[in-house]
């Protein structure tokens, strides 16, 4: 907090550089931010991302989900294993197609 603070001490000076004008003024919305917040909640920074939805989760937590996902892995590991290996055809695939109907020709007329 001593940090922000003496940022926005050297901010406010006369011959304060246009960089440190721009530091001090973040210092002074971190500073608004903290006091704003509710205890126990992450402060929110304006303009900065939101915080990813699992970051709010315990170490516990985080294992619980990692073990589900790990069980959830092995059992179609072992249900693929148990089930019979298919055959894969060696070779050339020639795909067969009908061949087109060919439309019936009229009789051609007999020279007598």
């Amino acid at each position: 907090m001593n940090e922000l603070i003496e940022t926005i001490r050297i901010a406010v000076t006369d011959g304060a550089t246009a960089d440190q004008k721009a530091t001090g003024a973040q210092a002074c919305r971190t500073i608004l931010a903290a006091l704003g917040s509710e205890p126990g909640k992450p402060i929110v920074l304006p303009g900065a991302p939101k915080p990813h939805p699992l970051s709010a989760l315990s170490f516990d937590q985080a294992l619980d989900l990692v073990i589900a996902r790990l069980r959830n892995i092995a059992d179609t590991r072992e249900q693929a294993e148990k089930q019979p290996a298919q055959v894969v055809p060696r070779g050339p695939q020639i795909r067969l197609v009908p061949s087109p109907a060919r439309p019936a020709q009229a009789p051609t007329p007999k020279k007598r």
